[in-house]
């Protein structure tokens, strides 16, 4: 059994709730008690970490994750090298996860993006490997991705609002929003959001979409998530006057769905619909070609949707 020593005293207890309970007998409250008994620092700055809770307290080297990208750009080469493998191995571990995280959920978790992995390890998969796992997408985009593609799309009745493709027709779907028709089928869906849909689906919603998500994977097809807007402009919109914590919650459950059917489904954050009608028929076209793409790092790195 694990056990829990007071620093103030030496007593031990044997769960970390009695361990919180216990402190405050000292006069400390849990995060006064954190600080000082476990003083972490800023790797960039020097500043103290500000303490929110034990988990974020302990997972935490930067108050920004833009001084992270900072320390690793002008930091001993070899130092960074160890750090950023670390800080992902910990992820996993933390996790449980079976591969490594994607770019948006590198992004999310204030962790270095696939861009530092590149520099340092050659590629984001190659550092990944030297934790003994695989990304969950390991692909580099096609040369057939900037192709054109005018393949009619099935366009679901429920849809509320629908996208316009020049070459479409509504028809009710298993799961789902667009897919292809015919022998032009690739066993892939699209099922579209507003930054609106996507907080009340991964949130109260969850469990519904998983079982759909469920029924896709039965039948051997792939499910792409396309929200409407960037994750920092839903971050941005979203306030003030609402809680983030059901905005965190939204997204804790997309980066749960996208490991829970790993090879099954991605999703994809475009700026607007119009982005959405140019991405949406190269991801139905070419399928399997794509479905082991990051396309957010593609997106977002390498500009394959045009400016932002």
């Amino acid at each position: 059994m694990m056990s829990y020593k007071c620093k103030e005293c030496g007593e031990e207890f044997d769960s970390e709730k009695a361990l919180h309970a216990h402190i405050k007998k000292h006069g400390f409250y849990v995060a006064d008690y954190y600080v000082q008994h476990y003083p972490r620092y800023n790797k960039l700055t020097g500043a103290p970490i500000q303490f929110k809770n034990k988990d974020q307290y302990f997972n935490t080297d930067f108050a920004r994750r833009s001084q992270m990208k900072e320390w690793c750009k002008t930091s001993d080469q070899d130092e960074v090298k160890q750090y950023i493998l670390k800080v992902l191995a910990e992820r996993v571990i933390r996790k449980k996860w079976e591969h490594t995280p994607s770019y948006v959920e590198l992004y999310k978790a204030k962790l270095p993006d696939i861009s530092i992995y590149k520099k340092h390890f050659g590629s984001y998969t190659k550092a990944s490997q030297e934790i003994g796992l695989e990304p969950l997408f390991n692909q580099h985009l096609t040369k057939k991705f900037f192709d054109d593609y005018n393949e009619k799309i099935f366009i679901d009745t429920r849809e509320q609002q629908p996208l316009y493709f020049k070459n479409s027709e509504s028809l009710k779907l298993a799961f789902g929003d667009y897919t292809l028709s015919g022998d032009k089928f690739t066993n892939t869906f699209v099922d579209r959001k507003s930054a609106t849909d996507f907080i009340g689906t991964f949130g109260n919603g969850f469990k519904r979409f998983q079982r759909e998500m469920q029924r896709c994977v039965e039948v051997d097809c792939y499910m792409y998530i396309v929200v409407e807007k960037s994750i920092k402009a839903i971050y941005k919109d979203y306030f003030p006057g609402k809680r983030l914590s059901t905005l965190n919650w939204a997204f804790s459950n997309m980066v749960k769905l996208q490991h829970q059917f790993a090879g099954n489904c991605q999703f994809i954050f475009t700026e607007n619909r119009t982005q959405s009608e140019i991405i949406i028929p190269k991801l139905l076209a070419l399928g399997k070609e794509l479905w082991e793409t990051d396309m957010q790092y593609y997106i977002e790195e390498e500009n394959v949707l045009g400016d932002r």
